[in-house]
């Protein structure tokens, strides 16, 4: 048989545990032979890969001076070497700011180059002169730009990459793992937060939707699995709403619990916004598809690309931008009527198998591949 082309992952670090969806891209290539090139190592027993580059591995006199070159002129020292000896067709950089970093690399492998754009690389860098100067070259260099909805894809057409060179690619979720859970294995008026604590997602504006219809639903509970910087903000808003008694922080749970929390809730509650530094969701978030994938129903915003990801009145009921009584009106329908949860949450597991199922869109990805390999 013939050997399988390679691809370079790049992303730094590798992994975080919230960027499930990044390795999922990775595992789910059937034709491509996958390694990764990072600066970090992390979580390498839940995220394992055949074969990883680290930075980390290098001796401490090399490191520095690959800090060096990064901070200087930009870019990832050693990674063409990498790529040249691993025989590289291709290099997927994860992020733009990677995509970047990953230039002279590019040049020295004499290989094309995809860059993932997924939210604050496509939303907030671009503010700064030097990332918008940066980006630019790498739209003039680069040959493919993957988003994950047309709103994100026009987005970086405004800050100068050729309209030719973007392309829509939906994330995947793994649907073998999640399954639509049954009406019978979910709670009564339980309202589910599943986001880190970061100014785009909303949390403020959720808390206060739940307080508006406490009245209509006295055995309202919300869950929120979640942790980051925001965490205080957050606590001081649960005492002034006086909700202490209703909201359980779960704190950052591992993806397995998580999912059984998407199975267990009454409607997901996703309320993201625009950040003052203007963060925004760039595409929409993987948790959001992972919940429509459980059969629940969904609570958004009118927001990037999540009205394309779930879609209004057909798999959620989505409202401008912190509108709170919005909001509270989609709740409220949602715990009044049990029919049009498991309508909204079977139209949800039906959009995410035909758009977001892991193994198509990693075929689909392939396809992409080949066709820069080619061309």
């Amino acid at each position: 048989m013939p050997e399988e082309p390679t691809v370079a992952h790049c992303a730094n670090p590798f992994l975080p545990l919230t960027m499930v969806w990044c390795y999922d891209q990775i595992r789910s290539l059937k034709r491509y032979r996958p390694i990764v090139l990072t600066q970090a190592r992390q979580n390498e027993r839940v995220f394992p890969v055949e074969t990883l580059h680290s930075s980390e591995d290098l001796s401490r006199m090399r490191r520095s001076a690959y800090r060096v070159a990064r901070k200087i002129r930009g870019t990832y020292a050693g990674y063409g070497g990498i790529l040249r000896e691993e025989r590289a067709a291709i290099i997927h950089a994860h992020f733009g700011q990677e995509g970047y970093f990953c230039l002279a690399a590019r040049r020295s492998a004499g290989i094309p180059m995809v860059t993932t754009f997924y939210g604050m690389d496509a939303s907030a860098l671009p503010r700064k002169r030097l990332w918008r100067r940066r980006f630019r070259r790498l739209f003039r260099e680069g040959e493919l730009f993957l988003v994950e909805g047309p709103r994100m894809g026009e987005s970086l057409v405004t800050i100068g990459c050729a309209y030719e060179k973007v392309h829509v690619h939906r994330l995947g979720v793994d649907l073998g793992k999640i399954r639509k859970a049954p009406p019978e294995a979910r709670q009564e008026a339980v309202v589910l937060m599943y986001a880190n604590f970061r100014e785009k997602k909303g949390h403020v504006y959720g808390l206060r939707a739940c307080r508006r219809i406490l009245g209509s639903h006295p055995g309202l509970k919300v869950r929120i699995i979640g942790d980051g910087e925001l965490r205080a903000e957050v606590e001081r808003e649960i005492r002034r709403l006086g909700l202490g008694d209703r909201v359980a922080l779960l704190g950052a749970l591992p993806h397995e619990t998580c999912l059984e929390e998407l199975g267990r809730a009454s409607v997901l509650l996703y309320p993201s916004v625009t950040a003052a530094d203007g963060d925004t969701e760039g595409g929409a978030p993987v948790a959001l598809i992972e919940a429509m994938a459980s059969g629940l129903a969904v609570v958004s915003s009118l927001h990037a690309d999540i009205p394309t990801v779930a879609p209004d009145g057909q798999c959620a009921l989505l409202f401008p931008e912190r509108d709170v009584d919005g909001l509270a009106e989609g709740l409220d329908a949602l715990l009044r009527s049990g029919r049009l949860r498991e309508e909204l949450g079977a139209a949800g597991r039906a959009h995410v198998e035909n758009a977001h199922d892991m193994r198509k869109q990693g075929g689909r990805l392939e396809t992409l591949y080949d066709r820069l390999r080619f061309s």
